[in-house]
């Protein structure tokens, strides 16, 4: 690998976005010109597709069947639905089905059939290798440079690789240990570009942990609902995780991100609550008529047996502890018509003050990011420097937890691979 040619494109970053864009640009020059143009992929860590990897505990959740833009959040909605009009999401599963991963369903969300998100990599990087992409790994860079049309990459050990188009695909500012470390916002903001700053999604909430704490490593399926006051925010039914600090699980990472846009360094710009409805209504009714008959037929029991059988203990113990403010040892005959209809509530909706969430490091994805109208929806091109591209979890464009952020990396490497193919010069392939 020459250090002295001139690269038809090099990629920072050689993520999920990255990988599609070299493959795909890749792809389109052979179809258009009948030979592989000069692409070279530089990537931070020793190999690329780490944070595909850690995908999905290691399953990679690939896409969704449900794909409605509202999965999508960014300042600039519309801007993301015109990609998705060029690259959709069944030109995504084509895509990974051409490279050599064939896809299964779990309910809506979608997964290699493998359910290994290391066989994803291996096709990727089989891919890569086939179509003759060029990489250059453990390559930090530390500045890009344009002059003469032609970019510049210096690396902080000093070597030097320059290539007529770029794209800026190294993720956002979550998963560190991953290398997202938020270069790519830096680069971009030296070009002139707006950049929002990064907040965390799909991430643990952090709560007043007084219950939590006690309750750390304890799981429950449930409907969780995020309210300001008396406004819902968002709804989840899902598994729910007590912690040390707070709440986690699926259900909590999927409604994360509404925490994170109303949270700033002061704090919540409102205050939020996370609400647990434990049993359906059914289940409700039914639970209320058996504490009535428990109170008759076992009225010498402590309270801390009322709900065995309904609740596991520890969960049935610490609910009891805040629905009555009362001690565990009184006996159930004391409890009077008002404190059922209390407990009955709190099963109904068991309130957790949320006070924000984890930071970026624990976060599984990244709001914020480039301003996405800064950049073509038909190319992926910066609308200020010609030349320059991003895809992925650069821009202004997140998805909720269910394969959303993954489709959208693909889409947008797809789309910026494909685009610099067709509209490079031809004298540009060697």
């Amino acid at each position: 690998m020459s250090e002295q040619a001139v690269w038809d494109l090099i990629i920072i970053g050689g993520g999920a976005s990255g990988m599609s864009a070299a493959i795909s640009f890749q792809k389109m020059c052979l179809d258009r010109l009948g030979r592989y143009g000069r692409v070279l992929v530089l990537e931070k860590n020793d190999r690329v597709g780490k944070k595909i990897l850690a995908s999905g505990n290691g399953r990679c959740n690939l896409s969704n069947h449900d794909m409605a833009l509202t999965h999508y959040h960014s300042h600039h909605v519309s801007w993301v639905e015109s990609v998705f009009r060029l690259v959709d999401s069944e030109s995504v599963l084509t895509f990974l089905s051409d490279i050599g991963i064939p896809i299964t369903s779990e309910g809506n969300k979608i997964f290699p059939m493998s359910k290994s998100s290391a066989s994803v990599v291996d096709a990727f990087r089989f891919a890569m290798k086939e179509s003759e992409v060029a990489l250059g790994s453990d390559f930090e860079a530390e500045t890009i440079e344009k002059s003469d049309d032609i970019f510049h990459i210096t690396g902080k050990d000093g070597r030097v690789f320059d290539g007529y188009h770029v794209i800026i695909s190294c993720g956002g500012a979550c998963a560190p240990n991953l290398g997202t470390t938020g270069d790519g916002y830096k680069w971009l903001a030296r070009f002139g570009h707006k950049v929002y700053a990064p907040k965390p999604s799909i991430v643990q909430l952090v709560t007043d942990n007084s219950v939590t704490k006690a309750l750390s490593g304890l799981k429950l399926d449930c409907d969780l609902s995020l309210n300001s006051k008396d406004m819902l925010l968002a709804h989840q039914y899902g598994e729910v995780l007590f912690t040390d600090y707070g709440l986690s699980g699926p259900a909590v990472l999927q409604v994360s991100g509404v925490v994170s846009r109303h949270n700033k360094k002061s704090g919540l710009t409102i205050p939020l609550t996370i609400s647990l409805k434990l049993f359906n209504d059914e289940e409700l009714r039914s639970i209320r008529a058996e504490i009535g008959r428990r109170i008759s037929a076992w009225g010498e029991r402590t309270l801390d047996q009322l709900l065995i059988g309904i609740l596991p203990g520890k969960i049935s113990s610490m609910l009891l502890k805040t629905a009555l403010a009362r001690p565990l040892s009184i006996l159930i005959a004391t409890l009077s018509n008002e404190d059922i209809e209390t407990i009955v509530k709190t099963l109904k909706a068991w309130k957790f003050e949320v006070l924000g969430t984890k930071s970026l490091e624990f976060a599984q994805t990244t709001i914020g990011g480039a301003e996405v109208t800064e950049f073509s929806s038909e190319t992926m091109e910066s609308k200020l420097v010609p030349g320059l591209y991003a895809c992925g979890e650069v821009l202004d464009v997140d998805g909720d937890c269910g394969g959303y952020n993954l489709t959208w990396a693909f889409a947008s490497g797809i789309l910026a691979g494909r685009s610099i193919a067709l509209h490079s010069e031809d004298e540009h392939a060697q």
